[in-house]
């Protein structure tokens, strides 16, 4: 049993909450069993499982006084989980890319959402916030290890490239593949150099009396449910024919 504060693997959780260490060693954390339970599914085998001694699961013991001091997480943790970061090796026909869409939350439940609805790359552009920070982590609720996601800019996805904006009417067309979705912030939306990238636009109809804006997370599940769903793609077969 861990029974020592200065314990290296005690050490490493607590710097891999800084982007700087998780990248300087290839490695990122996790809490909580169910983000334990979904890496060792996906066929991910942790560098080390630091665990509650009464949590009954496969890893190395903890006293929990300091098991709680390493979590990030103001309730504490029953298990601490240490990973490889693993990035897609390029991008797919299919890619939704992130426009320096920066809070780690919004960015966790994209992957969680394009897992969820899709086959395909998350591409995070410059400004994006980091996928294996701990509060991405935790909002992609274990897509982090089955959703291919990398690091690139535009050029690097396929052609058309599709505007997501949240504004008045329009209808929009379902592709079966290559397609590239852009996203942008929630408060500067999609950038200039995006923008220009972009053959198509897509429109997401928001209500006259309602908010001007839409949550990042919120469009892009509307944007994978519409490109996803077969009655979409045979209403606009039908159209088109």
């Amino acid at each position: 049993m861990i029974t020592s504060p200065d314990n290296e693997k005690l050490k490493t959780v607590r710097k891999l909450r800084q982007k700087k260490h998780r990248e300087k060693l290839g490695l990122f954390v996790t809490e909580g069993e169910d983000l334990a339970a979904a890496g060792i599914a996906a066929g991910r085998r942790p560098k080390a499982l630091l665990v509650h001694p009464d949590s009954g699961i496969d890893g190395e013991p903890v006293e929990p006084v300091l098991l709680d001091r390493a979590s990030g997480l103001g309730s504490g943790t029953r298990v601490i989980g240490i990973w490889p970061i693993v990035w897609a090796e390029g991008v797919s026909p299919l890619c939704v890319f992130l426009d320096a869409v920066s809070d780690p939350g919004n960015v966790g439940t994209i992957l969680r959402t394009v897992d969820s609805l899709l086959e395909g790359t998350v591409v995070l552009g410059p400004g994006s916030a980091d996928p294996f920070s701990p509060g991405a982590v935790r909002a992609s609720m274990g897509s982090v290890f089955t959703q291919p996601v990398i690091k690139a800019g535009i050029g690097s996805t396929p052609e058309p490239r599709v505007a997501m904006v949240a504004s008045g009417g329009g209808r929009p067309v379902a592709h079966d593949s290559p397609v590239t979705l852009c996203l942008g912030s929630e408060r500067e939306g999609l950038s200039a150099a995006v923008l220009k990238e972009c053959s198509e636009k897509w429109t997401i109809p928001l209500r006259e009396a309602g908010p001007e804006s839409l949550n990042v997370a919120a469009a892009a599940a509307i944007a994978c449910e519409r490109i996803s769903s077969p009655h979409v793609r045979q209403e606009t077969s039908q159209s088109e024919s």
